[in-house]
């Protein structure tokens, strides 16, 4: 059975229109932006928390844990198995995530949206009161997920204003609860 395809419009497809709106380039100005962003929100997402131990940030002796929230969490490969993810640059924890660290994706179940607004922001008392495990090279594990994946960091790639980071997973657990789910600027539960 073949598929018959008929042009709509003309040419090069410059002047299509789908549904009644026009395509417009994302780059061309601040308002086509902020559509390009919008756009990107009806892409519904998990909400994870990416966790580490890392030295001071201030040079003191010591370790302390860094963690932040992140939509764009996707997986690579299932041999070797990998995942993915980006870190704006403009992040207080930008070289956090360098090659060769371990971390840990925390993807959080429907009742942590607390934790996925916590961890958005900038602060160091981001863990206060979160009951945690702790994991391979003492990365921790925040209580109360639905899946973590323990991961050592295998690249990093410009993109933008982000890198991507490519990690390798070290260790799985599947908890098996509901996720939080991040669509349309707005954090949700399946079916909400």
């Amino acid at each position: 059975m073949g598929i018959t395809i008929s042009p709509t419009n003309e040419g090069t497809g410059s002047g299509l229109t789908i549904g009644g709106k026009a395509g417009i380039d994302p780059a061309g100005s601040e308002a086509a932006r902020r559509q390009f962003r919008d756009t990107l929100g009806h892409f519904c997402t998990g909400v994870t928390v990416m966790t580490a131990l890392v030295p001071h940030k201030d040079g003191t002796p010591g370790t302390e844990y860094v963690g932040i929230t992140v939509s764009s969490f996707n997986s690579l490969s299932l041999d070797p198995p990998m995942i993915l993810w980006s870190i704006a640059r403009d992040s207080v924890s930008y070289n956090c995530y360098q090659v060769g660290s371990a971390f840990a994706v925390n993807v959080l179940s429907v009742e942590q949206e607390a934790l996925a607004h916590r961890f958005a922001r900038t602060g160091r008392d981001k863990f206060d009161g979160v009951p945690l495990h702790i994991g391979l090279d003492a990365v921790p594990l925040i209580d109360g997920c639905v899946v973590y994946l323990e991961c050592r960091t295998e690249a990093r790639y410009p993109g933008g204003d982000h890198d991507i980071i490519v990690g390798r997973v070290r260790r799985i657990f599947n908890i098996g609860k509901a996720p939080l789910l991040f669509h349309i600027g707005a954090l949700r539960g399946l079916g909400v």
